[in-house]
């Protein structure tokens, strides 16, 4: 049976909360399994059909072993700084035919020009395309208030809808492959 995997990094929780939600949204869909970066399978077989990634920005981008160095510093966090989700999608092998994909991130909501450098999804997006996944959607930003959360109103609900559409997205694919 063909499963949708969702492999996020959280350093305070609101990308582990929207990993949950999409996975939540995709499950009308396909069955799902949500993994924290740390955690995820180094190898994903041929039964993995849609692969959903995501982390939050750090210094505008992918987090790095510095940046979360600099996250347990600065906030008295206790987290590895070698495992994370660019280290998984450097380490990460795909057996089988190519998998279906999407990337997302959390990033603050302010100040806008900032917000706009953010681009921990368009690694993530590059990271992807190296290990041949096809994307099925633009990458999806969700906003925190601070580097700590909480998630700005509505996020939780605006993943689950998207991870709904990733799913109606990856069905109508699977079945014009199918023809």
């Amino acid at each position: 049976m063909t499963k949708a995997l969702v492999v996020y990094e959280s350093l305070f929780g609101d990308g582990r909360t929207i990993a949950r939600a999409i996975a939540d949204g995709l499950s009308a869909r396909l069955p799902v399994t949500v993994t924290a970066a740390s955690d995820a399978p180094t190898t994903l077989g041929p039964e993995i059909g849609l692969l959903v990634v995501g982390a939050p920005n750090h210094v505008t981008g992918l987090p790095r072993p510095a940046t979360r160095e600099g996250a347990n510093r600065d906030y008295g966090l206790s987290v590895d700084p070698a495992a994370g989700l660019r280290e998984w999608l450097d380490e990460v092998r795909i057996e089988g035919p190519a998998i279906a994909a999407a990337a997302y991130d959390t990033r603050m909501d302010h100040p806008k020009l900032v917000t706009k450098l953010d681009h921990a999804s368009r690694t993530e997006e590059k990271l992807l395309g190296r290990l041949h996944c096809r994307l099925v959607a633009p990458a999806e930003h969700f906003l925190v208030t601070s580097p700590e959360g909480p998630l700005v109103t509505g996020e939780e609900e605006r993943a689950r809808a998207w991870g709904a559409t990733l799913g109606d997205q990856w069905e109508a694919r699977l079945a014009a492959a199918n023809g």
